[in-house]
Order: structure tokens, then C-alpha cells, then sequence
């Protein structure tokens, strides 16, 4: 079977590498299992995310969850290292969301004047 040109990925002009996939959408899938989407979010017609915030933050503990178990299990410094920067890329994105719903709260709280607190208008 010919080697195809481009990679396989709709919208991708690289040059096929592996498996009709350049270099970098394969890297992608050896690594995750998916290829990211990686569309600019101008060409983007979905909504920013289908996930409730509650949904999403459930998904990242689990996420955290299991590298953490990984961290603990795996032998071998590099190992050690990837498990640790996927936890502490959970963290970070479960602090992003976080202080979003805070801040969040806190546009939506009213602010009271000190007249206000009074009975004077």
C-alpha cells in the first residue's frame, strides 16, 4: 500500500510520517490515544465547552486521582516526572476553574453603599 502524502487529519498539510499521520498527530495519538483539537477558536462553532463546570471539575479529580496512583506506582525517574506534570497540569486546571466561579460570585454579588447600610437613600 502507498504511503499517503499528506496526514490523514482533515485540515493538516504536513507530510504523512506513520500510519498516514504526521509527525506530530501521531506523537498525539502514542501518547493520549486522541488527536487534540487544536482548531483556532475563531473557526470554532461549538459552544466553549458542553461540560457543566461541576461535570468538568468531577472529571479533573478523577484525572488527578489516577496520576497521583500512577506517580506512586511507577519506578524510574522519567516515569516519575511525566506523572508529576500531568498532576500538576490537573492542579492548575482545576485552580483555573475554580477561580473562575469565583470571581464569577463575585460580579455577581451586590455591592452596598454605606448609606445604604444606614436606611439612608
Amino acid at each position: 500500500m502507498p504511503k499517503p502524502a499528506c496526514c490523514i487529519v482533515e485540515g493538516c498539510p504536513n507530510a504523512s510520517h506513520a500510519k498516514g499521520y504526521c509527525r506530530r498527530h501521531y506523537g498525539q495519538i502514542w501518547r493520549r490515544g486522541t488527536i487534540y483539537n487544536d482548531t483556532p477558536k475563531e473557526n470554532t462553532t461549538a459552544p466553549e465547552s458542553d461540560m457543566r463546570r461541576d461535570d468538568r471539575l468531577r472529571a479533573l479529580e478523577r484525572e488527578l486521582k489516577k496520576a497521583q496512583q500512577m506517580y506512586d506506582v511507577v519506578v524510574g525517574y522519567q516515569g516519575r516526572i511525566k506523572w508529576r506534570r500531568e498532576m500538576e497540569a490537573v492542579q492548575h486546571e482545576i485552580r483555573k476553574i475554580t477561580e473562575q466561579e469565583s470571581s464569577v460570585e463575585l460580579l455577581e454579588t451586590p455591592v452596598l453603599s454605606q448609606n445604604h447600610k444606614f436606611g439612608v437613600a
